[in-house]
């Protein structure tokens, strides 16, 4: 029930909720996902999971699919390539070593399946406050700016990944990461290539360090509603506190490929970000906002590989929601590359937003994916926002991937 008035059938006869692990597949009320694939599912389809095995600390769970917007535009209505299919395994080798498999198909037309299976291998090892993933991974597909997407043929290899540390009472942030792989993936450099090549595949060992930090100064803070349905809380779960920050940060990277490439990155920004309001008139009493220049001041290599080459050096990212009336929000996202002027990623975002509950809708043509969110304030299950909104694709920012 919404607002005490509006009504919507939870489509399944009973919902267990228990302590401990979650089972998003028990508590989501709703029977399928929507979302919006453009490159991979010919855009919109539906989907719905379901587990066919759990044995603690093992579970297995198939996500069918079926694409829409293929099935309309297919002469063949009964082809195979309108199904689609997600196959996940999730365990524990041990208390601090999880296992995660996917298996991903944006079509069941096997024939085809060079072009339509993705599939990753990660093993998760905890050390102390560390973790080292060791990974595999078939057509990895990544999102590197303004070169937008591309894959990754194959790749083996260890992430050794730090948290995200507070220097002393300093306000300093710090984060580092080291990688070594064997890579496989698409390269314009003609000497990589066999004699009598087929593909424009090379296969190098690739490693890297990057380190960053980045530091926060609030500039204003201004006063906070209080916790009333009438003023804080009458459009958010939590009352809206006014401020202006300004945010500073530098990235260090460098990587060595085994052609004797190498690709480095020096790379500063400045950036402000706040809002303004309190989120509890029915008109303009909202807006997020934030602008942010990234400059790379050193680095004269290139990768050999296209997934990961540093082109957006020089950069402009800004955005701002706008409340238009009561609950409705709009508002973007978007980078853009200041030398070439070519746009980065850009997201359209409309929300519905009330103390309990809300909605989101969001759209990225640069990527030709969507998402569709619900949210129930206070309450465990978020929904599936993977394929929704393409958080199974990894974005490269300064040749460093990240998930």
């Amino acid at each position: 029930m919404f607002d005490q008035s509006f009504t919507v059938p939870l489509l399944r006869s009973s919902v267990r909720l228990q302590r401990g692990a979650v089972d998003d597949e028990a508590l989501n009320p709703l029977p399928t996902g929507i979302g919006i694939d453009g490159r991979e599912r010919g855009g919109l389809f539906v989907e719905s999971s379901f587990t066919v095995a759990a044995a603690d600390p093992w579970q297995l769970e198939i996500t069918p699919q079926f694409l829409v917007e293929r099935f309309l535009g297919n002469s063949e209505l009964t082809s195979l390539e309108n199904f689609g299919l997600i196959v996940d395994l999730n365990g524990q080798l041990s208390p601090t070593t999880d296992v995660i498999a996917t298996a991903n198909l944006s079509g069941l037309d096997l024939d085809n399946i060079d072009n339509r299976l993705r599939a990753s291998f990660r093993v998760e090892q905890t050390l102390g406050s560390h973790r080292l993933n060791l990974e595999y991974s078939y057509r990895d597909r990544l999102y590197n700016g303004s070169l937008g997407f591309q894959d990754v043929q194959s790749s083996v290899g260890a992430v050794f990944e730090s948290p995200t540390f507070t220097l002393g009472n300093t306000g300093i942030s710090l984060a580092y990461q080291l990688s070594a792989q064997y890579v496989t993936a698409e390269t314009d450099r003609p000497n990589l290539l066999a004699l009598s090549p087929t593909t424009n595949l090379a296969s190098l060992s690739r490693y890297q360090g990057s380190v960053a930090i980045g530091r926060t100064f609030t500039l204003w803070e201004g006063a906070t509603l209080p916790a009333t349905p009438e003023a804080g809380l009458r459009f958010s779960p939590r009352p809206v506190t006014p401020y202006i920050d300004l945010v500073l940060g530098s990235r260090a990277t460098l990587t060595y490929y085994s052609s004797d490439d190498t690709q480095e990155s020096l790379t500063a920004s400045i950036g402000l970000q706040g809002q303004f309001g309190q989120f509890s008139q029915d008109f303009f009493d909202y807006t997020q906002w934030n602008i942010t220049y990234s400059k790379a001041f050193v680095g004269d290599g290139e990768s050999p590989f296209k997934f990961d080459r540093d082109v957006d050096r020089n950069t402009l990212s800004f955005g701002i929601i706008q409340q238009i009336y009561g609950p409705i929000r709009l508002g973007f996202q978007t980078s853009i590359n200041l030398d070439t002027g070519a746009n980065i990623d850009t997201d359209y975002i409309l929300e519905y937003s009330r103390r309990a509950y809300g909605f989101i809708f969001r759209i990225n043509p640069s990527r030709s994916s969507g998402f569709v969110g619900f949210r129930i304030s206070d309450f465990d299950w978020q929904g599936r926002s993977a394929s929704f909104g393409g958080a199974d694709i990894g974005d490269v920012e300064d040749g460093v991937i990240r998930r």
